[in-house]
């Protein structure tokens, strides 16, 4: 057969193998949406940048499946209460149980007053971590080592005497951080968390701004960064509704064995 009779003929597939490997093909896809869906999310550890999240236990299937629906994480945290007597944490935590989501609340533990007592016990009772965010809200690195340690260490014992737990994760004031601040945050028992996202609510007022930055911020496995603030708490819904609806799922992070940490 010549060669321009080879390149005329024409080139015949057959349609019943081609449909069954599209079955299955849409088959392992549906069995993967189906896998992943009810599922809890997998347990997070801090990455080495300590502002964002990484999973455990993440096996292919699964970070298959969240792909194609576009399911991400975020871990949600609180800087700067307790405030007003706890009634903007209260506020917060309300919001959070109408979303099922959890968060980190950094506490400042000059503020704890008689009150705190009620709050604390609401955050940790209803899945929340509680996070140490120094003494008085300092510049530490600023400080000697012995005011250093007092920020940090006196913080962790005011949140035990309160709480009966003492916190392990901290978090600078101001995201200012340092070898030696740092190091006595480890020296602490708590691992130093920081931020990739910002809903930049520590200068920005209104709910809608609040809103934007937040969403506009956020990417998969983020830890984002508000503050206990009343325009946070108004904001807090449109918030997490817009995250839910963009695929994220609300995460607390584990915390690994010093040793096992990047």
């Amino acid at each position: 057969m010549s060669l321009r009779k080879s390149l005329a003929k024409p080139i015949r597939i057959r349609a019943r193998p081609l449909l069954i490997a599209l079955a299955i093909l849409l088959s392992f896809a549906a069995l993967l949406l189906l896998a992943g869906a009810n599922l809890p999310p997998p347990r997070f550890v801090l990455n080495a940048d300590q502002g964002s999240v990484y999973p455990l236990d993440y096996p292919f299937w699964r970070s298959a499946s969240d792909k194609l629906v576009g399911r991400k994480y975020v871990v949600l945290t609180f800087d700067d209460g307790f405030y007003n007597d706890g009634v903007v944490d209260e506020s917060i935590l309300d919001v959070l149980r109408w979303h099922h989501a959890h968060a980190i609340f950094f506490l400042v533990c000059s503020r704890l007053n008689e009150a705190a007592d009620r709050v604390l016990s609401e955050i940790g009772n209803t899945g929340n971590i509680i996070g140490n965010h120094s003494y008085d809200h300092a510049h530490l690195n600023a400080l000697n080592p012995v005011d250093l340690q007092q920020q940090i260490e006196g913080c962790s014992a005011r949140i035990a005497s309160l709480t009966g737990r003492r916190p392990r994760f901290f978090r600078p004031p101001f995201g200012e951080t340092s070898l030696r601040t740092s190091q006595a945050a480890q020296a602490a028992g708590m691992a130093q968390m920081l931020w990739n996202a910002n809903s930049e609510d520590s200068w920005q007022k209104k709910p809608d701004q609040i809103l934007s930055w937040s969403v506009q911020q956020t990417v998969d496995r983020s830890v984002l960064l508000m503050h206990d603030r009343p325009s946070t708490a108004v904001a807090l819904d449109r918030v997490l509704t817009e995250l839910e609806q963009r695929g994220f799922r609300f995460v607390i992070p584990v915390e690994l064995p010093a040793a096992d940490r990047q």
